[in-house]
């Protein structure tokens, strides 16, 4: 059996939704589907949930719209002789929607709990149009009620996949004798029983957990671009698409910045070494990029990503030298005030420690360093901490770099003959990925720049 999973852009449409009836058509083994809610949706139910908090009685008007597009949808696709009572089980989810949303306009505020609630309803509803489409025309169809079955538990204040009963609970629902099987992506239910989600991006995670449970052949990721591509094809117009790459060079791919596959969607496919592979609902024809254990030797490098958004702090100091426990103490603060690092570089004078994190988080850093080291700062051994904004990732991804000479030489030689500065450059032991901080304005430029030196010379 395999698991397909359709994102948002795959559900927007009667050609999409005809393209996956096709697609399930051409396979005679067990399916299980996957269904993200439709475009915009999940957008549109954020706004809600904000305005409603804001005190702005706007947020009916916006339930209104969400409605419309799905009573639309299923007007297109479904004659109405065959809709019974589905327009009705829409009405009754908005129905519910809006109870939540006005009891958060009289309490003017917004839950953690409430905005799960409130996001979990459009994989619900587009999953509950896509059941019924599928039963017209595909024939056997079962439903799994993922809301019930994907268990989540709390980490940290965060939600993380209890992944033994997950898969006890896929085993013991799933039935077999469904040709094909529908399963809503994103929503999920922590162990005390409220409702949880997977975080954007959740349906990819969704259709992993289902396959790594029931050790399917193949997950597939249908998405509206043909594959993981050299680079982002929006910034870099020579960019194409990569017949194969590893596990390892996907998980780095989709933590700097490439939106084309969700990072947790790896590891459970990974650990039971179930090939993936990236298609195009749109052009079903196209081969998509197939990820497995093995990478393409021929390629040293397949791909580079940027992230954007970044903030660069230096840490700094005569007191870091040879002083034991500094590092340590710099890193549990920004761990109990939920400070991500991405980057970390240190001299080998040990005068200095950069860190790079994510540029919504560099005040809150800055003000929980300076307050952990305040008796340093006042002493004069350690300077005050300041944060530089305006700054990208550029991320050189590759297995093969580890067995090939020169790379990062030429790549700097192409950065430095554009006149693109490097303020900050990382690399792990195992060489899969190079990342180097430029200027946010310069990301694009250098973007172009590499991938016109390594692919289109």
């Amino acid at each position: 059996m395999k698991v397909l999973k359709f994102g948002g852009t795959s559900v927007s449409s009667v050609e999409t939704v005809n393209n996956i009836s096709n697609i399930l058509k051409k396979s005679t083994e067990n399916q299980i589907i996957v269904c993200s809610a439709l475009s915009k949706v999940t957008n549109m139910l954020t706004e809600a949930a904000e305005k409603a908090a804001a005190g702005d009685i706007s947020y009916k008007e916006i339930c209104t719209q969400i409605e419309k597009r799905h009573y639309d949808f299923i007007d297109e696709l479904i004659e109405k002789s065959q809709q019974a009572d589905l327009k009705d089980i829409i009405h009754t989810n908005i129905a519910s929607l809006e109870k939540v949303l006005e009891a958060i306009f009289f309490l003017n505020e917004l839950s953690t709990r409430a905005y799960y609630i409130i996001v979990s309803f459009g994989e619900k509803m587009s999953n509950a149009i896509i059941y019924r489409f599928l039963k017209i025309h595909n024939g056997s169809v079962g439903y799994l009620d993922s809301s019930q079955i994907i268990i989540t538990r709390t980490v940290n204040d965060k939600e993380h996949v209890n992944r033994s009963v997950t898969y006890k609970n896929i085993k013991d629902n799933y039935d077999p004798n469904f040709k094909i099987t529908v399963a809503p992506g994103f929503i999920s239910k922590s162990e005390n029983g409220y409702a949880t989600t997977l975080g954007r991006g959740g349906s990819d995670y969704t259709a992993a957990l289902y396959a790594a449970a029931l050790d399917a052949e193949l997950l597939e990721i249908w998405t509206d671009v043909s594959g993981i591509y050299t680079s982002d094809p929006r910034k870099v117009k020579s960019a194409s698409p990569l017949p194969k790459v590893s596990y390892k060079e996907a998980l780095e791919l989709s933590n700097f910045g490439a939106k084309v596959i969700y990072a947790p969607t790896i590891q459970p496919v990974l650990e039971k070494n179930i090939p993936m592979v990236i298609l195009n609902t749109f052009r079903p024809e196209d081969k998509g990029t197939l990820v497995t254990v093995e990478t393409d030797d021929t390629k040293p490098i397949k791909a580079f990503s940027t992230m954007d958004d970044i903030a660069m702090i230096t840490f700094s100091g005569t007191g870091l030298v040879g002083t034991t426990g500094i590092a340590g103490r710099l890193f549990n603060t920004l761990s109990r005030n939920n400070v991500n690092i991405i980057i970390i570089c240190q001299a080998s004078s040990e005068m200095s420690i950069c860190l790079v994190i994510d540029a919504k988080d560099a005040n809150k850093a800055v003000k929980a360093i300076n307050e952990e080291f305040d008796f340093e700062i006042r002493k004069g051994t350690i300077d005050k901490t300041e944060a530089q904004m305006e700054y990208s990732i550029l991320a050189m991804v590759g297995e093969g770099m580890k067995n090939a000479a020169g790379l990062t030489g030429k790549a700097f030689t192409a950065l430095g003959s554009a006149n693109i500065n490097i303020h900050a450059i990382a690399q792990d032991s195992t060489e899969i990925n190079v990342s180097i901080v430029v200027k946010k304005e310069d990301s694009v430029k250098a973007l172009n720049v590499l991938h016109d030196s390594f692919f289109n010379a």
